[in-house]
């Protein structure tokens, strides 16, 4: 159970990272993402944003659906 639930927990974490970093400033102004041209210019794409984006939404529904998972077989076990 406990490993599901840190599953659950990362699978949100990572999710709300993904959704969020890409449209602030630190996704534009990473020095490690920027030190070739041509990975800088693919990088600030919005489809590549909107990608990396919707990964995240994938993992926040992951997340959502292992704890309503866990919630319900918990529920079952209760006396």
């Amino acid at each position: 159970m406990s490993l599901s639930l840190f599953f659950a927990l990362y699978c949100l974490e990572a999710g709300l990272f993904f959704t969020v970093v890409p449209w602030t400033r630190l996704w534009t102004m990473n020095p490690w993402l920027h030190q070739n041209l041509t990975i800088g210019l693919w990088i600030d794409n919005p489809f590549v944003r909107g990608f990396v984006s919707g990964f995240g939404v994938i993992h926040i529904l992951l997340g959502v659906k292992d704890i309503v998972r866990l919630s319900r077989a918990r529920r079952r076990e209760s006396p």
